[in-house]
């Protein structure tokens, strides 16, 4: 029981200020420290404010000129680029003129090969006429005459 006491007057003189009123003098006071933090925001944010809009132009002026670089840059790359395709444009032009020679070359050569085998065609003609003609003339006339007969 003793102890019960003890905590309850313990406890008392703790709360104790607690209950107390507060005056008009307390709450100016606490109105001016609310005043003056107030003030020190502001401040302090006013000096943020203007440290981050310093940040941002210094960051905006580097990303500019990174970007122009990379421009140039891009813009150097696209040149050598263009300038290789005109490369292989050419070549690839000379390529289809060359398959255009082989093409037509092809076309004459076998045009050839036809009228080759044409004139040996009439050639070997010519010569069965020329065999046929010389072994005519190399038969006997009395070979002929019971020919003629039988064919009567």
């Amino acid at each position: 029981m003793k102890t019960l006491l003890a905590f309850l007057i313990l406890f008392y003189m703790i709360a104790l200020p607690a209950l107390g009123e507060l005056t008009t003098q307390d709450l100016e006071k606490i109105r001016q420290i609310v005043k003056e933090s107030e003030t020190a925001l502001k401040a302090d944010m006013k000096e943020l404010e203007t440290a981050l809009k310093a940040d941002m132009k210094e960051s905006e002026t580097a990303l500019k000129a990174d970007m122009k670089e990379l421009e140039t840059a891009l813009k150097a790359d696209i040149e050598k680029i263009t300038s290789k395709l005109d490369t292989i444009d050419t070549r690839l032009r000379t390529v289809e003129t060359g398959v255009a020679e082989l093409r037509g070359r092809n076309i004459g050569v076998s045009v050839l090969k036809d009228w080759l085998v044409v004139l040996c065609a009439v050639a070997a003609v010519i010569i069965s006429i020329i065999a046929l003609r010389k072994k005519q003339s190399t038969v006997s006339p009395t070979t002929q005459a019971p020919k003629k007969a039988a064919s009567q």
